[in-house]
């Protein structure tokens, strides 16, 4: 017979049973202010005709949590509705249309094959675990999550352009470096855009409507010498990709600073917020899209309710449509 002792200590030795996958707590409470936020903005500035309601799948370091569009679901913020579920994961993230990812630091959007938007993100813990980045990461999640929820309601606009530009013979491994990738190491490059986009982000920061004017006709001549420059030939494609991915990036990280700058979100002063979504502007499309859309809110404040239209206004035609005094 075994003794008491020995039975408690045999059942001690059996590990606990991982909780249940539920969608509440931290998950559900952060992924309300985060939807809230979105909501505000696009009433506030985007005014949406049609917002798109994605499949959502968010992920910590245990649970992966699925929000499936519903009218009768149990989850809901604003006019979105959702059925919640939750599973555990063993360190890859299972994708609607098959395949995973892992469960990591990550966000993006990306239609599915029955037509239907899906976004998948970390939750904030998951970026708060990373010691080495230098910024907040609660900040950090929600910044991320309006810029790559603002792809979610681009893909009928600007995600078509980018699979027209696929068809035409653009990389079919396309993404928002691609001009980047390819001339990035091409002599003078380099010089051309940086210089060209401190010129926009000096039209952002100009002490006046004129001057914010001015220096933007300054930055528009100089992206327009750059395009001519390098992109002939067999890549004059680029120009347009150039165009396409410069309002892509660039409306999603003018989304993220929106949120910065909001004393409902994260009550950052302007400089502030810039320099928080630049980082370390490895990334080139997100660097100066993010310029070209600071600077076209000095000029015409309404410019976001074109770039997220059905048409899909791009930033040569908002910058064109800015100068002219429209």
């Amino acid at each position: 017979m075994i003794s008491t002792l020995a039975a408690v200590a045999v059942l001690s030795a059996v590990p606990p049973e991982a909780p249940p996958c539920r969608f509440r707590g931290e998950p559900r409470a952060w992924t309300a202010q985060a939807l809230e936020s979105w909501d505000r903005l696009d009433r506030e500035r985007l005014r949406i005709a049609r917002p798109v309601t994605p499949v959502i799948t968010l992920f910590d370091q245990s649970c992966a949590y699925t929000l499936t569009p519903d009218a009768r679901g149990d989850f809901r913020v604003g006019a979105r509705r959702y059925r919640t579920s939750g599973a555990p994961h063993s360190g890859q993230v299972g994708l609607p249309d098959g395949g995973s990812v892992p469960a990591q630091k990550l966000a993006f959007a990306s239609p599915m094959s029955d037509g239907r938007m899906f976004f998948i993100m970390a939750l904030p813990n998951v970026w708060r675990a990373d010691r080495t980045e230098l910024r907040d990461g609660a900040k950090l999640s929600m910044v991320v999550f309006m810029h790559e929820f603002a792809h979610t309601q681009q893909a009928a606009s600007l995600g078509g352009r980018i699979d027209g530009l696929i068809a035409r013979g653009l990389p079919e491994d396309s993404d928002d470096d691609v001009v980047q990738d390819r001339f990035g190491e091409r002599p003078n490059y380099r010089a051309a855009y940086e210089g060209e986009r401190d010129l926009f982000y000096r039209a952002a920061a100009a002490s006046d409507g004129r001057a914010a004017r001015s220096g933007l006709a300054l930055a528009a001549q100089a992206m327009e010498a750059r395009r001519q420059r390098w992109f002939r030939g067999d890549d004059a494609l680029y120009a347009e990709a150039d165009d396409v991915f410069l309002t892509l990036e660039g409306t999603g990280n003018w989304a993220a600073w929106m949120w910065l700058i909001d004393r409902r979100g994260g009550r950052l002063g302007p400089t502030e917020a810039t320099a928080f979504v630049r980082g370390g502007g490895n990334q080139w499309s997100q660097d100066e899209g993010l310029a070209v859309m600071l600077a076209l809110d000095r000029v015409t404040p309404d410019w976001p309710a074109l770039a997220f239209s059905p048409g899909g206004a791009t930033a040569n035609a908002l910058i064109q449509r800015a100068l002219a005094g429209r």
